[in-house]
């Protein structure tokens, strides 16, 4: 018997003796059936107070029946012991209040025990701390807790951690995260690609290496493999570069044997095999301009419009020929090759004007979009213009030059495509160079014809890209039908030279990153051209005669070349101009009809000017009347707008317009105006914004209306205010007063007019004036106030209100001779300079001087010969002074004496000391040019206009360039 069972049993025996006395009493002396208790004997089967045992008493009410209370029902026997509460208390069946049996409430078994038979016996063991303690078990993870039926703690079974997992401190913590999205995924990674996968010891996803593409492969985001940098488009194709057609239209038969059809055939035979896409004409379509050589060039290029070839035409010097003399508005290029030639051609992008001389066409290869600009021989700064607006508005194509005359023999650029023998004023090719090609960056190909050569030079631009330029003509080339090329010494420039069919394909290859040059001759074969009809160069060391620019072998590099272009780099656009304003030769005036005169020029500080002049070109107001016309431009000189008549009554004659701007580029015309035709003029002035909208309306400018009044000087003060002075003869006498009056930038009078000459004997002519930044003026003018027909250069200076800043004084040291027509130019702080034709040996023949003096008036150089004492004459002198106080003088140079003037020009520094040598500045020296202006800002940007006749027709046009002082 356990310990617990022993404490039960005693348990109920002291309860069912309780109440008996301290002496327990045997019952041995009652009857059989009785049992003595608490003294007596009773029957326990039916005594109520010992019902079945001593002293238990049925309670009221019951009756005691064998052994049992009746009224009651046991729920156990007596003395029995169960185990509870799941086995971790002990019940003891005992009798209750009722003397029914019942069990007693749980006794829990003690720490460590369970019930088990009814007996409290020792229990299980906890296996594990607490429970939810976790452990790492093997690769997996158990939990503590009551995991079977007893109530002690015990492990769970092992939970395995997932894969690429381990258990760390009772925890499945991760060995590796992925680093890519899945096995086998792929992605660019710079110049190569890498895959998922599991490339280390642990079961992770990782990237690879990578691995770089090949030399010419770029990863291809979409696939992220290694592909060819072209991708899809590294088929190669090709352009056909067509020289100087002239000698084919002019020396050949019309017939299928001509050249020039030859070529055309040649390129549709081979269209697909060479893939050529395009065909670009160099120019010199013709040889002299007629009607027969043009239906030539018409039949060859029909044959590529019937096959939808795309192609384009550039017109050459020879197609400006007419009646044996070039000019630009006599070629039959437009009858033939104009707009409407090409209208509704998808590929025909539009031309600047109505004879097409300037075109631009488009053809495209898969992703690579091109533009072909084909400019007019020798093109015109307008035309130059309107090419880089055009550029401009295509960023995103790649962008072809092609110009008759660009290179020339060595590679360098061509100076002589504005021949005086052509009379077309325009650009050469360093022009070209400088003020188109170099500008953009989309510009990687310049061509063209002309010189017989080939060459071929590598520039870089001033963005830093490359421009590929070429040089394509083999129009000298002679037929040879000798045995041998050897015996083909003297075929070259010798009679009969017609080009031998050469013609130079560029092969684009995108997969190479190169454009291949092949020459080819579609005469090849015919032994009447080639030796055993074998294309052989004759222009070459062949030539007996030293005519050899190239080679002779059509397979060595002179023709047969290559470079590097990477179609597959983007496009990218960006313009720079590298902060250089200057500019070649731009003829001023719209119209070319009748004369156009007297220039005058002003320059704002950003480079802007405007030119004025004086133009018959209309015949409205009667042969001979001039009316004042004023044009401005951007700097660098593209067109900021157009002709403008400045006088608004333009019946009768208008003459000696002047010109002057402020600082923001508003400006001011003055003019001598006889409107109404009777030989009397008044002068009239005009207030314009920059744009070229009015300012302020015209106003008369002289006070007194009597007499004439001519010869108009304008001169303008940065803030606006503005002085004109003029030669008056109120009273009729003959005999010329200087005038001035001042104003303010409204028009509106700031003083009225005074005398500026205070001796009114004689003559004085041709007046000068310069402001400086506060408004006070300088003027000087030719004097003869003794009446002995000899002029001395006299000046004086006013304040901003008109009262005297200086006294007259004499500007020439030497009083010999003659000295006339001043021009004056004045520095911000009142410094100026005079210069003026100089006749002191009375010679007829004069020098230019200038002298140099201070704000107060005192010398600041003495008079110095600006001209070079050459036999000619040296006339119409005009000085601009820069704020800073350097200045330039320009003048008409007839050095040889023959009568015909050039153009020159010499700069120095305020103290007098040379900045740049005397130089010619018009670059076509035919004919006559006359009359120059010179504007020059602190930027140091300068302007030149002149009247020029090139052409010697006694028609003259306003010509201007523009130069950098940094460029002198």
């Amino acid at each position: 018997m356990t310990a617990r069972l022993r404490s039960s049993a005693l348990l109920f025996l002291v309860a069912s003796l309780a109440g008996c006395g301290e002496t327990v009493i045997p019952p041995t002396d009652c009857q059989p059936e009785k049992t003595r208790c608490s003294g007596a004997c009773v029957d326990l089967q039916v005594d109520p107070s010992h019902c079945g045992s001593c002293d238990r008493a049925c309670a009221e009410g019951q009756s005691c029946e064998r052994g049992k209370c009746s009224g009651c029902q046991d729920e156990c026997e007596a003395g029995r012991v169960r185990c509870a509460d799941g086995a971790a208390a002990l019940q003891t069946c005992l009798a209750g209040e009722d003397r029914c049996l019942t069990w007693s409430a749980a006794e829990p078994c003690g720490s460590n025990e369970r019930c088990e038979d009814g007996a409290c016996i020792p229990g299980c063991q906890d296996e594990c701390p607490e429970s939810g303690a976790r452990e790492c078990s093997g690769a997996g993870v158990r939990e503590c807790g009551e995991h079977d039926e007893d109530a002690c703690l015990e492990w769970s079974t092992v939970t395995d951690c997932p894969a690429r997992h381990t258990c760390v401190e009772g925890a499945c913590v991760a060995v590796c995260e992925d680093e890519c999205p899945g096995l086998g995924a792929r992605e660019c990674v710079g110049e190569g690609t890498r895959v998922c996968g599991e490339h280390d010891e642990d079961e992770c996803l990782e990237w690879s290496a990578v691995t770089a593409c090949g030399e010419r492969e770029r990863c291809d985001p979409q696939t992220a493999t290694c592909r060819p940098l072209c991708g899809d488009h590294c088929d190669p194709f090709s352009i056909v570069l067509l020289p100087d057609t002239q000698y084919y239209t002019s020396k050949q038969a019309d017939n299928p044997s001509n050249t020039y059809y030859k070529q055309m055939q040649w390129i549709l035979d081979h269209r697909d095999d060479y893939g050529i896409r395009f065909v670009i004409h160099l120019g010199d379509v013709t040889n002299n301009n007629t009607v027969a050589q043009w239906a030539i060039a018409d039949k060859a290029h029909a044959m590529l419009d019937a096959a939808g070839m795309s192609y384009s035409m550039a017109p050459g010097n020879h197609d400006y020929l007419n009646d044996g003399v070039f000019s630009r508005g006599g070629t039959r290029f437009g009858d033939y090759f104009g707009p409407e030639r090409f209208a509704g051609k998808p590929w025909y992008g539009g031309s600047m004007d109505a004879n097409n001389l300037n075109n631009y066409t488009y053809f495209e290869v898969g992703p690579y979009r091109f533009m072909v600009l084909s400019l007019e021989y020798s093109p015109r700064k307008q035309t130059l213009c309107w090419a880089e607006s055009l550029i401009a508005s295509h960023p995103d194509h790649r962008v072809v030059i092609a110009t008759h005359c660009y290179l020339t023999r060595g590679g360098g650029y061509s100076t002589g495509c504005p021949d005086g023998d052509y009379n077309v004023p325009g650009a050469d090719g360093g022009t070209v160079w400088r003020e188109l090609a170099r500008r953009h960056s989309n510009v990687f190909l310049v061509v063209s014809g002309h010189i017989g050569d080939s060459e071929y030079v590598l520039a870089q631009g001033n963005n830093g890209n490359f421009v590929h330029q070429m040089l394509v003509d083999y129009q000298f080339e002679v037929p040879c039908s000798a045995s041998s090329a050897g015996a083909c010494n003297d075929h070259c420039r010798s009679s009969g030279y017609t080009g031998n069919g050469w013609l130079r394909r560029l092969v684009f290859s995108p997969a190479d990153e190169k454009v291949f040059a092949s020459t080819t001759s579609v005469e090849a074969g015919n032994t009447a051209v080639f030796p055993g009809g074998e294309p052989t160069l004759f222009c070459s060391p062949l030539n007996a005669q030293g005519q050899s620019p190239y080679g002779a072998d059509p397979q060595g590099p002179d023709h047969q070349f290559s470079f590097d272009y990477a179609l597959t780099d983007p496009v990218f656009y960006q313009r720079d101009d590298a902060g250089l304003l200057g500019f070649n030769d731009l003829t001023v005036n719209s119209a070319g009809a009748g004369n156009q005169l007297v220039p005058r020029v002003a320059l704002s500080p950003d480079g802007a000017f405007t030119v004025v002049w004086q133009d018959n070109s209309s015949s409205a107001d009667g042969d001979g009347n001039h009316d004042i016309m004023v044009r401005g431009f951007a700097p660098g000189g593209c067109e900021r707008f157009d002709d403008l008549v400045v006088n608004p009554t333009t019946s009768g004659h208008q003459k000696s317009p002047s010109i002057g701007a402020d600082d923001n580029g508003n400006f001011v015309v003055a003019w001598a105006d006889d409107r109404d035709g009777n030989g009397v003029f008044q002068i009239y002035a005009r207030g314009f914004n920059a744009d070229g909208t009015q300012r302020f309306a015209e106003r008369a400018v002289n006070s007194v209306a009597a007499g004439q009044q001519l010869n108009p000087r304008v001169a303008m003060a940065p803030d606006g205010r503005f002085v004109v002075a003029w030669e008056d003869d109120q009273d009729n006498d003959g005999n010329f007063q200087i005038y001035l009056r001042g104003f303010n930038p409204d028009g509106t009078q700031r003083f009225a007019d005074l005398q500026v000459n205070t001796n009114s004997a004689g003559q004085h002519l041709a007046p000068s004036l310069a402001t400086d930044s506060q408004a006070r003026v300088v003027v000087a003018w030719q004097d003869d106030s003794d009446a002995n027909d000899s002029y001395q250069i006299h000046g004086r200076g006013f304040a901003a209100d008109g009262g005297q800043w200086l006294a007259r004084f004499t500007v020439n040291s030497v009083s010999a001779g003659q000295q006339r027509k001043p021009s004056v130019g004045m520095d911000a702080l009142g410094g100026f300079a005079v210069a003026w034709e100089d006749d002191a040996d009375n010679n007829g023949k004069s020098q230019v001087m200038v002298r140099g003096f201070k704000p107060d008036g005192t010398e600041r150089f003495a008079d110095l010969a600006v001209s070079s004492p050459d036999a000619g004459e040296q006339l119409a002198v005009s000085l601009s002074m820069r704020p800073s106080g350097d200045f330039v003088v320009a003048w008409a140079d007839d050095a040889d004496g023959n009568g015909s003037h050039q153009l020159r020009a010499r700069g120095f520094s305020s103290a007098g000391a040379q900045r740049f040598a005397e130089r010619t500045i018009n670059r076509d020296a035919d004919g006559q040019q006359l009359a120059p202006d010179a504007a020059l800002n602190d930027a140091g940007n300068l302007v030149f206009a002149w009247e020029d006749d090139m052409d010697g027709n006694n028609g003259f046009q306003i010509l201007a360039k523009g130069l950098e002082t940094s460029e002198l």
